[in-house]
């Protein structure tokens, strides 16, 4: 099942985390969120570009370090944000919004900035990733998976199988839909034989599935 992230119109090519390039490419996004009422009484010191360059790489390295699927946390399965989003710095698109989340999550934190290098705001950096998620998705610019396994599947893994696998797909925050073709199925998941995971790393994800870490 393969995974196409989206793409943005004011998307960047990648440049180098915090460098001059990457500070000055916030500029226009920079510009947007002060006229956002809720950012106004934001401080020079904690809303410039500087800042959000150094933002949205503490949260790259903060996805990269905690979550995905080979995460040790105990908050697995949350996801890792499409790093795609983050090359985007329209004043309209989905990196304006997860900023402004994040920001939401911070003016009602007793700590003044934002560090996801602190182990002690693990919980609050989790926070943030969540409600990051919560806004992209309620403005369109995440759709959740919607999953058909084809028959394919039943037939080389056996029923039970499929069940489990529906199970940690809607654990994921996907839905699994019994019929095909249809517009709202994003991936059709089918057994290849010769391309199936080895044995060991099925144990694993079934060791995940039941403990959650």
């Amino acid at each position: 099942m393969a995974f196409q992230p989206p793409t943005y119109a004011g998307q960047y090519p990648p440049l180098t985390p915090r460098s001059p390039s990457d500070v000055t490419s916030f500029d226009l996004l920079h510009t947007s969120l002060r006229t956002i009422p809720e950012l106004a009484r934001e401080g020079d010191k904690i809303l410039n570009e500087e800042m959000l360059a150094k933002l949205v790489d503490g949260v790259k390295r903060f996805q990269r370090d905690h979550l995905g699927r080979k995460a040790k946390s105990k908050y697995w399965p949350t996801l890792r944000l499409p790093s795609t989003l983050f090359s985007d710095r329209s004043s309209q698109g989905p990196m304006a919004t997860a900023i402004l989340s994040a920001f939401r999550i911070k003016q009602t934190s007793p700590w003044r900035n934002f560090n996801f290098d602190n182990p002690k705001l693990f919980d609050d950096n989790i926070s943030i990733i969540k409600r990051m998620e919560d806004d992209l998705y309620n403005r369109g610019f995440l759709k959740r998976p919607v999953l058909y396994f084809d028959a394919t599947v039943e037939e080389g893994l056996g029923e039970s199988e499929v069940a489990r696998l529906t199970k940690i797909a809607q654990r994921f925050g996907a839905s699994v839909v019994d019929s095909f073709p249809s517009k709202k199925v994003t991936h059709v998941v089918a057994y290849d034989p010769e391309e199936h995971d080895a044995k060991d790393v099925m144990e694993e994800e079934e060791r995940r599935g039941k403990g959650g870490g």
